[in-house]
């Protein structure tokens, strides 16, 4: 949350509203996910209306002291809806992520932090570009995300010797989970 709340300022002068937070965290998770297999954050997401959210976060968003280094301030929109700025306080640290971890969120960055993309722009873009959004949203509104949705097959019933190394990995993380649960 750090990096997004700290690199979306840098580069707009603005505080990141809470809905781009969200979307930076499922296009991290989801495109890192597709690519290796794996979901650096491992946090769950809701099909929400407007596309993924990550559940731990939007749940705590209220509580004061929830996130050491953001804070959620909340504001009244033009329309009159309650919203909320995720404003860094920290000092970010890179050593938590891998290389490719820190360049996917920096692609993340320049490809969203910029004048004309609002919340609109990157809901719609969501949409379009993380299947198990969509097809969590389509079989039940507000439901939890299965990551193993993001993949184009059904990998549980293909033969082993035919998965991709990210599918591998998935399949070996979520039974990893399962066993210490």
């Amino acid at each position: 949350m750090l990096f997004f709340a700290q690199e979306y300022y840098k580069k707009t002068r603005k505080y990141l509203p809470q809905t781009a937070l969200y979307k930076y965290l499922a296009f991290f998770e989801f495109r890192y996910l597709e690519k290796t297999g794996n979901m650096p954050l491992d946090l769950t997401y809701r099909a929400m209306e407007r596309g993924p959210v990550p559940i731990e976060i939007y749940d705590k968003r209220d509580m004061s002291g929830a996130f050491s280094m953001v804070t959620f301030e909340s504001f009244q929109t033009q329309g009159g809806n309650a919203g909320y700025l995720v404003k860094p306080n920290g000092k970010f640290n890179p050593d938590y992520f891998a290389e490719a971890e820190l360049d996917e969120m920096k692609a993340l960055i320049e490809m969203f932090a910029q004048e004309w993309v609002g919340a609109a722009v990157m809901s719609d873009a969501t949409h379009q570009a993380i299947p198990a959004w969509k097809k969590t949203y389509a079989k039940s509104p507000n439901a939890i995300i299965d990551p193993i949705e993001e993949f184009n097959r059904d990998i549980t019933s293909v033969p082993e010797d035919s998965l991709s190394t990210a599918e591998e990995r998935f399949l070996i993380h979520r039974k990893i989970a399962e066993i210490a649960n």
